[in-house]
């Protein structure tokens, strides 16, 4: 193979992420501009609604989609990053310390009961499984870390990540929704929605649609809820291993590596809360970097709603639909209980 051609497919991989990043920019402008002029609907949800829009009446190009996943992907956690610089690290120790135990407690009861549920209805398999650990922890990162693990078959690993984006375009819209009508409080509705919702990306907007505060402290229990899956992969491989040699089995699962789970973003975000702690950063660079932490969260909501098939979503079929809302429900209702008794 000559160079040219060697040098040709990096080429074309870089010249498809760039046009996927500025298709994603000029929706991701517009839905900003809607957003400030009808402020209760706001620019994250509008981008869900243009790029869903597009998607299933027009059709999005292949050559967007490498766009698409680094939106998604890598700059959701800058814009986590950027968060930092408007976060000290007694808000962090404060939010985390009053919300650990919803958080364990919410993952803990929300991993068993949709198990059982899943099962209820006839679920078999790695799905009611991979189904709890997506809401419980972190949506189609937790479901994208365990599947290897528990050796799941494709189609479960489908399946469940479908449910799980079905039910997180659903949370942005109506979580802000429900606290606006039962007057939650900032930082309550921050805690609830850091714990109870799934994906980052969607917690992060229903967050910063409510307010400010409640954005900052939903991020913060959203990453201690992240690093749940941490041990969740470590228990989930002994069992596994332990049900292989008691069936005499050959283990063939992927080894659990903490350097390849460990979300690491979560060290650069500390950092930044620290030195801002230490030496506070002038309110212009921490107000220019919430704005574009904002924008960027536009971005990755539209990138989410450009993903979003709607005839990918309809193939789950019912019974892991009801069990998705079903388990969202358990942990929405057991999160806030938690909340509103530890006040």
């Amino acid at each position: 193979m000559s160079t040219s051609s060697q040098n040709i497919k990096p080429k074309k991989e870089t010249e498809s992420l760039l046009a996927g990043i500025i298709f994603v920019l000029m929706i991701g402008i517009i839905a900003h501009i809607i957003g400030k002029v009808y402020p209760v609907i706001g620019g994250a949800v509008t981008g869900i609604i243009i790029g869903f829009l597009i998607r299933n009446f027009i059709g999005v190009p292949k050559i967007y989609e490498k766009g698409l996943d680094y939106t998604i992907k890598k700059l959701l956690k800058v814009a986590i990053v950027l968060m930092g610089f408007s976060l000290s690290f007694s808000t962090v120790i404060n939010v985390s310390g009053s919300a650990v135990v919803v958080v364990l407690v919410s993952v803990i009861l929300g991993l068993v009961l949709t198990y059982f549920v899943g099962r209820m209805f006839g679920l078999s398999g790695n799905l009611p499984l991979l189904i709890g650990i997506g809401t419980s922890i972190c949506g189609a990162t937790a479901i994208a870390t365990t599947s290897p693990i528990l050796k799941a078959k494709e189609e479960e690993f489908v399946y469940a990540v479908n449910t799980i984006f079905a039910f997180n375009i659903i949370a942005v819209i109506l979580y802000p929704m429900i606290g606006q009508l039962f007057d939650l409080s900032d930082h309550v509705f921050g805690i609830w929605a850091g714990a109870a919702i799934h994906d980052t990306s969607s917690v992060v907007a229903a967050g910063y649609m409510y307010s400010d505060e409640a954005g900052g402290t939903a991020v913060i229990v959203k990453l201690l809820r992240t690093l749940m899956l941490i041990p969740l992969a470590l228990l989930l491989a002994i069992f596994v291993s332990y049900r292989f040699k008691k069936t005499n089995q050959v283990d063939t699962g992927e080894r659990v590596k903490i350097s390849k789970i460990f979300p690491y973003f979560i060290l650069v975000f500390v950092g930044v809360v620290l030195l801002n702690t230490f030496i506070p950063f002038p309110t212009m660079v921490s107000d220019s970097t919430n704005f574009v932490a904002k924008f960027l969260i536009i971005m990755v909501m539209t990138s989410v709603g450009l993903k979003a098939n709607f005839k990918d979503i309809a193939r789950i079929g019912a019974r892991p639909f009801i069990v998705g809302l079903i388990s969202s429900v358990i942990i929405g209702v057991v999160s806030i209980t938690l909340i509103l008794i530890l006040q």
